[in-house]
């Protein structure tokens, strides 16, 4: 018995998808007043210290898990969102709130689309990032290629 033909998804040139700019320009704005609220919450509490003045250490715990909770639900997702996603034939570039990052086919382990989130998971070795399915102009076509290019991918729609 021969083994079933694997179809690949076969493209010469660079496929660009991308989201409105003024999405892009919010979430920059939007991180940094969390990070300003980060650096504000906790010069409050040594500026305090300094001067004499105390507060409750159940208010100044809650206020530290406020912050941890807004850092962990709202600017570790804006950080590893994809802004643009530039596939080539050999490899993924994924340009995100700060920086780009640039991943070979061979380097993604995971590939889903959940159900329940607007977002889509890459995974490779250490990291994860997030492509918005609602946001990112063609989505439908850069999944596709996403699932033909990477080896061994579990395919969850």
């Amino acid at each position: 018995m021969k083994p079933a033909p694997k179809t690949q998804f076969v493209f010469e040139e660079k496929e660009v998808f991308k989201r409105h700019w003024f999405k892009h320009f919010s979430r920059i704005c939007i991180s940094l007043v969390i990070v300003a609220l980060n650096v504000c919450m906790v010069m409050s509490s040594v500026d305090r210290m300094l001067h004499g003045g105390s507060m409750p250490i159940h208010m100044e715990l809650l206020s530290f898990l406020f912050l941890a909770f807004i850092d962990i639900t709202m600017l570790i997702p804006m950080v590893l969102e994809a802004n643009e996603v530039i596939a080539t034939p050999s490899h993924l570039t994924l340009k995100l709130l700060y920086f780009k990052k640039t991943l070979a086919w061979s380097q993604i382990s995971e590939f889903k689309k959940w159900n329940f989130l607007v977002y889509a998971g890459v995974k490779s070795g250490r990291c994860f990032y997030l492509i918005n399915r609602r946001e990112i102009k063609g989505f439908d076509k850069l999944a596709k290629i996403i699932a033909e290019r990477v080896p061994l991918i579990e395919k969850k729609e």
